[in-house]
């Protein structure tokens, strides 16, 4: 099994598990019973899913989980077996176990199983079943005559199998009409040559002297399903499968007999189900390769070169553990770069985005090597240091403002740039990555206000000052990776989705700094990363859909929607997170279809912002069925609605502070290419391992994507396989020519998805 594989079991458990978590906890054990037996109806790899209290009790037995678990306690081949705790009110209440099939990942296995192996098998038997009659008959007629009667030969030729009786020095005494046939030469030249002087070749690991008839003779032993090639009169090579048994009675050897079944078609066959199999393979690999190639395209800021926010959060929460369990310092530095908007103002975005490009440049030059450099939002970057103390980070920080001031431009010459920095470390006893950040943040902000172009340290007196977040509020204890967790889950079912909600979180976090608190923007960003985690129980149908949803469909996804909610409220216990999520469809005067919500400014701030992000990004995207609009005509849709859905004051703000559409980001092709690198790898593997049922599910589910990617030439390629995989008799040579070639169109559309990205990235430096 693949890491990918692997780690994409444990996250479907994960999900799985918080989303039972919310059923354990209203006791809905009926609904949670219907959902484990449909996903393990609905995936091949999936066989059974159980509930389990703490307390030994069986709650949900789905797939005949109970027999399944207690067979992997005593013999776990072929089953792999994950078990992921669930929590209640912070209490442990049991765990949900899950047994997945595991693959036979052997070359051996794939082609014994192959139905031609079993036909070639089949004929052995039934050969070598009727060969052995036959030699009696014939040693009984040797025994009585040297002489081979005309009755024997004319017996002899009405086989379909060559046949050839030898003496005792390999010299053919006879040889039936099939076999003359056969090697193309008339029977009368055949009679009295050598068996072993007929043009036979040999592979590279074969020896000259194994012949079959030879061992017969001098061994009196029989030799079956020997395979040897013999070169034709026109340059053809047969491949015959020989037999061979000793002729004689008594002390006397009288020779051999030997059967030549012409097995060139099923060699030349095998041969190519080798060679596609070895192609499979050797594609997999390349596209495996190419994926991790994506992925770290996907995790890096297109324009600065940096760790962009997700991947930045994912690797900080491994640090964050080893810091605490080696018990050594980590450090967090925020950047701003000083009037950065009057720097857009002046100059213009171009040049604004060199300005960007330099910084990241200084950044990671200067800690790139020991650190993470991530660009945490517009012009704000932050830097962390593993392993680096408050005194050191500080030096570093001064550096790194100083190297800052040292940057030049050939065009504007007189612009010189300066940067607020704000410097903590874990000995300010953060209790998560996000406080350590906001410690930081509070920093930054000092700087600023003590006249920019400096560095601040941290001190818990800070946190106190006017327009800060008082250490005595209480802050939401929101894991960073749960969310991750949660949104790979999302980008696996559909990468579209996933990234409009990375883009909505981006635009909430710089559009509420005006508004809310360090702690309340943690909350806002993790609401616009999960407001469309309901979309991951929606069926590909609807989910991947080349058009408009109807109204049925529409109101599924509503439905799920408000399911999204109640994960969200159940699997974080943040009403702050809940609310924001839910409230968001709120209208600001009380209208649209959904009633007994809040009106006005009674409505959460961060919903409002997050209703206004949402229905921005929406326009201005791109979708299957339509264009994006412009970011002109957007502003005007949304000060349309202004007091009627949205709140009047926030779309101004939301104007001012966003001035143009955001440029596109290349993440969503790198992550839809490798969704689809992932999902052509598991077909791949169904395919070799003969899964047929497994081969059509992913086959329809990679041509479903494909056309939402609008890549219609491996949505067609995906339909070709589903429909071979289909049939009463699989062509089994066919459909692996399909395969390699479904390989070959990922393996080019994910090259030039990286060649485009390396042509489009501007140099730094």
């Amino acid at each position: 099994m693949t890491k990918i594989e692997s780690a994409s079991r444990r996250r479907l458990s994960e999900a799985v598990a918080v989303n039972a978590a919310a059923h354990v906890r209203k006791q809905q054990w009926v609904d949670l019973r219907a959902t484990a037996e449909t996903l393990v109806d609905r995936d091949a790899d999936l066989l059974s899913i159980g509930v389990r209290s703490k307390h030994g009790d069986l709650k949900v037995n789905a797939g005949h989980h109970d027999d399944l678990w207690r067979h992997v306690a005593s013999d776990s081949r072929g089953i792999d077996a994950i078990t992921v705790p669930i929590t209640l009110n912070r209490r442990e209440w049991g765990e949900v176990e899950f047994c997945f099939r595991a693959p036979d990942q052997s070359t051996f296995g794939a082609i014994a199983e192959h139905p031609l192996m079993r036909l070639l098998a089949f004929y052995c038997i039934t050969g070598m079943f009727g060969y052995t009659l036959f030699v009696g008959k014939v040693m009984r007629v040797f025994s009585t005559t040297q002489v081979v009667p005309e009755r024997v030969r004319q017996a002899l030729d009405t086989l379909a199998e060559g046949l050839l009786v030898l003496d005792e020095k390999a010299k053919i005494v006879l040889a039936n009409r099939a076999f003359a046939e056969t090697v193309d030469v008339p029977t009368e030249l055949l009679v009295e040559s050598r068996a072993n002087e007929l043009p036979w070749t040999f592979e590279h690991d074969q020896s000259k002297n194994e012949f079959p008839w030879m061992t017969a003779i001098d061994e009196s032993a029989t030799i079956t399903e020997q395979i040897l090639h013999l070169k034709v009169d026109n340059g053809a090579e047969r491949i015959f499968s020989v037999n061979a048994a000793p002729i004689g009675g008594g002390n006397a050897r009288r020779g051999a007999l030997a059967t030549f079944r012409d097995v060139t078609h099923i060699e030349e066959h095998r041969k190519q189900l080798e060679a596609m199999l070895t192609m499979l393979r050797e594609s997999r690999d390349e596209i495996e390769e190419k994926n991790r190639e994506l992925e770290i395209l996907a995790t890096t800021d297109a324009l600065t070169g940096c760790l962009n926010r997700r991947a930045f959060f994912e690797r900080f929460g491994h640090l964050w553990t080893m810091a605490a369990a080696e018990q050594k310092p980590l450090s967090c530095i925020m950047f701003d770069n000083d009037h950065f908007k009057r720097v857009n103002d002046t100059y213009g975005h171009g040049v604004g985005d060199d300005v960007l490009r330099e910084v990241s440049r200084v950044l990671r030059e200067n800690h790139g090597d020991h650190g993470l450099v991530c660009r945490y939002g517009g012009e704000e970057f932050c830097v962390l240091l593993p392993g680096i103390d408050f005194e050191a980070a500080l030096e570093f920080a001064e550096q790194t403002r100083a190297s800052i001031e040292q940057i030049t431009f050939k065009e504007p010459a007189q612009l010189r740039l300066t940067a607020s920095v704000g410097v903590s470390e874990t000995r300010f006893n953060a209790s998560d990555p996000q406080e350590l950040i906001n410690q930081a943040d509070v920093c930054l902000y000092a700087a600023k206000r003590g006249g920019r172009n400096c560095v601040i340290p941290y001190s818990p007196e800070l946190s106190q000052m006017d327009g800060e977040e008082p250490e005595s509020r209480e802050r939401a204890e929101i894991p960073y990776q749960a969310v991750t967790a949660l949104i790979a889950s999302l980008s696996y079912r559909d990468a579209a989705t996933a990234q409009h909600s990375r883009r909505v979180a981006d635009l909430c976090s710089r559009v509420s700094k005006q508004y809310m608190d360090s702690n309340s923007q943690y909350v806002l960003e993790i609401a616009a990363l999960l407001h469309d985690i309901g979309k991951v129980g929606v069926s590909d149908e609807i989910l991947l859909k080349r058009g408009k949803l109807s109204p049925d469909e529409m109101e599924l996804i509503a439905w799920h929607d408000r399911i999204g909610v109640e994960l969200i409220e159940t699997a974080f216990e943040c009403q702050e997170l809940t609310e924001t999520v839910q409230f968001r469809q709120a209208h600001f005067d009380g209208s649209g279809r959904f009633r007994n919500l809040p009106v006005g400014v009674e409505i959460p701030i961060g919903a409002r912002i997050l209703s206004i992000c949402d229905s921005y990004d929406s326009m201005v995207s791109d979708r299957v069925y339509r264009d994006g609009c412009s970011h002109q005509v957007a502003i005007e849709e949304l000060r349309r609605y202004a007091g009627s859905q949205f709140d009047p004051e926030l779309v101004e703000h939301f104007a001012s502070v966003v001035t143009s559409k955001p440029e596109p980001d290349a993440t969503i092709n790198s992550e839809a290419a490798i969704q689809i690198g992932f999902q052509v790898e598991r077909l791949a593997a169904a395919i070799d391992s003969q899964d047929t049922e497994g081969m059509q599910t992913l086959a329809e589910r990679l041509g479903m994507y494909a056309r939402r990617c609008d890549i219609d030439s491996i949505a067609k390629a995906a339909d070709r396989i589903r429909q071979r995989a289909s049939e009463q008799e699989i062509s089994w040579l066919d459909l692996l020519r399909d395969t390699n070639e479904l390989l070959e169109l990922c393996r080019t559309t994910q090259s030039e998805l990286i060649e485009h990205q390396h042509e489009n990235e501007t140099p730094v430096g």
